[in-house]
């Protein structure tokens, strides 16, 4: 963190989507042990392979592979916060390289056979809310009050990305204000109730960041308008596509994508 290493636990503290994640790890590895357990004493490649995946959206990181030949070693792996999701898997496998010509019965033979493996979760977001909120009373704000949230947008994209969001809960929806304030053992419906609400605030990040677009890629790192063109990117395949003419002829189509690519990053309901 900040150019320091730290040791790593079961979740990083104050992780966004614009953090890289570097990780790096020691392998201390007894080789003829490896080999005369394994009854591979016939020279077959061995080789490590190190990297990770996300448990939500089940993408697979690049895998960074070490052959066996030292008994010492360390590695290093980068995780892409575009695509590392709200938690991730760390694995760490030892993997025969080349089929074997011969062999006895249970031992391994095809190239790709785990020898050995690792897997180590790491939770990257957790359930605290991501910006302010705040309960108030919506006609005091000028704010309809019959509606149950209402999200703060920042004016401009070059606003600095922490503090620039508020979200406001309307007191009169007891329900939604009760889930929120609920640190944990949600019941279903609560759960209903937040997830309704995530998925509704993606979609206006979302649709704030194609209104403004063409201004998101010249934003500077810590701005509010790269960390929305981050999320965005995540969510649509192709956000680009999405010009303002095809958003007003096609606006459900875009409130599925939303959708989808929300509950495909963590957010909102899952169907399964």
């Amino acid at each position: 963190m900040e150019g320091e290493w730290e040791p790593l636990g079961e979740a990083v503290d104050n992780w966004d989507y614009r953090s890289e994640l570097r990780l790096r790890c020691r392998i201390e590895a007894d080789v003829p042990r490896i080999r005369a357990e394994t009854h591979l004493t016939d020279g077959s490649p061995l080789a490590f392979h190190f990297g990770w995946r996300a448990s939500d959206t089940y993408l697979v990181g690049p895998s960074t592979r070490i052959p066996v030949v030292n008994r010492q070693f360390d590695v290093e792996i980068e995780v892409d916060p575009q695509f590392a999701g709200t938690s991730i898997v760390l694995t760490r496998r030892l993997v025969l390289e080349r089929d074997r010509l011969s062999s006895s019965a249970g031992e391994a033979c095809q190239a790709g056979s785990i020898l050995w493996s690792d897997e180590q979760p790491l939770r990257l977001m957790g359930p605290e809310a991501m910006f302010p909120t705040e309960v108030v009373d919506f006609q005091a704000f000028g704010i309809d009050p019959g509606a149950s949230w209402h999200l703060v947008m920042p004016a401009t994209p070059d606003e600095p990305a922490m503090g620039a969001l508020l979200l406001l809960l309307n007191p009169l929806d007891t329900k939604l204000v009760k889930a929120v304030q609920r640190v944990k053992n949600h019941t279903d419906d609560q759960l209903a109730l937040i997830e309704s609400m995530e998925e509704g605030l993606v979609d206006e990040m979302v649709r704030w960041s194609l209104a403004h677009w063409d201004e998101l890629g010249d934003c500077d790192s810590e701005s509010f308008g790269a960390a929305a063109r981050v999320l965005t990117s995540r969510v649509l395949d192709d956000p680009a596509s999405w010009t303002s003419e095809s958003v007003l002829r096609s606006s459900m189509d875009l409130r599925s994508s939303i959708v989808a690519g929300t509950r495909a990053i963590g957010f909102g309901r899952a169907l399964s």
